[in-house]
């Protein structure tokens, strides 16, 4: 166990006299089945109870705040930023992250740290635990997996019905996170459009064949009924019950312009909700690189220079930049 930990009783003798309050401490924290963790006022771990040491086997001071050597690898950045923010403006925190075990697996764990005055005179600043909560998390991501399975096999319902856009979902999905990705977006926006680019098309499946794969030009009626698309699957991904309010916006609003010119609502510039923005050029694009029974496929230097030419009319021409840059095999940038 790590132990620099100092103090003394306070009483005065006894024929019972209490035992050092530092002995009581250690006791009670030996004891506890969870792992339990103090720190001192710069955040530095500075005990850590059998638990901890029985799973991790770190044992001793390690590198920086004295956990890093038994954080996966993949959470050690997110959960040291954490930690420091928590430590600079004393404030509790509680973080998830997965802890290497003695036998070299990872399993996840809440670690709670609570902000204390250190009135029995132990040095302290911080108190902790580290609850292990790998079931639920293993249980959290199969019900993601499980949706994902979900929604994705919409999107190849409607592909399967649909027969000249076969692999439409999979492409779009791909291309958008790709994108979102130059664009530096965040995990949750990256997931909604993950789960956008799935369903967007979702209300076509109440779009007649006589329209939907009608190889002429639509009459303005039909034109009405096709635009129907995107609110009928608003309507039908709400009431899937899961669907989270951002996509239900980027399904609704895909088709918006940049202009003004577009459907449902007639938004333009900014108005357009920003991830409706990002993934209506990676619709655009692959459309225009596919066959349909209104147009053959165009080649992707064709693409290309209609995505230029749209950028400030149809499209955001920042998104359209950082998308053609990213087609040229440019780094990432969200500049």
């Amino acid at each position: 166990m790590i132990d620099l930990m100092v103090g003394q009783s306070n009483g005065a003798a006894e024929a019972h006299p209490m035992p050092p309050a530092s002995h009581v401490y250690q006791h009670l924290l030996e004891a506890m089945p969870v792992m339990l963790w103090t720190a001192n006022k710069d955040g530095v771990w500075e005990h850590v109870n059998g638990a901890w040491i029985a799973y991790t086997g770190v044992i001793g001071q390690t590198r920086g705040f004295g956990f890093e050597a038994a954080v996966h690898p993949a959470d050690e950045a997110r959960t040291v930023a954490v930690w420091k923010r928590a430590v600079e403006q004393g404030q509790d925190y509680q973080i998830e992250y997965r802890l290497r075990s003695q036998t070299g697996h990872y399993r996840w764990f809440l670690t709670r740290g609570v902000r204390v005055t250190d009135d029995l005179g132990l040095q302290l600043a911080w108190v902790g635990t580290c609850t292990d909560i790998d079931d639920r998390k293993r249980a959290e991501q199969q019900a993601v997996d499980a949706r994902e399975a979900a929604v994705r096999a919409l999107g190849l319902v409607l592909e399967a019905r649909d027969r000249e856009t076969k692999g439409h979902t999979d492409r779009v999905m791909a291309l958008a996170l790709e994108l979102g990705q130059a664009l530096g977006l965040s995990g949750a926006q990256l997931e909604t459009l993950r789960l956008g680019s799935y369903l967007h098309d979702i209300g076509k499946m109440v779009i007649p064949d006589a329209i939907l794969l009608k190889t002429g030009p639509l009459t303005e009626q039909e034109w009405a009924v096709m635009r129907s698309h995107t609110l009928e699957g608003e309507r039908f991904a709400a009431a899937l019950g899961f669907v989270p309010p951002e996509v239900l916006e980027l399904i609704r609003f895909h088709h918006e312009r940049w202009d003004g010119g577009g459907y449902v609502s007639g938004l333009s510039g900014e108005a357009i909700p920003l991830l409706a923005r990002v993934f209506a050029v990676v619709d655009v694009y692959d459309a225009l690189l596919s066959e349909r029974p209104y147009k053959v496929a165009w080649t992707q230097a064709q693409a290309a220079d209609y995505l230029q030419a749209e950028a400030g009319r149809q499209l955001d021409p920042h998104i359209v930049a950082t998308f053609l840059h990213a087609l040229q095999g440019g780094p990432a940038t969200a500049g």
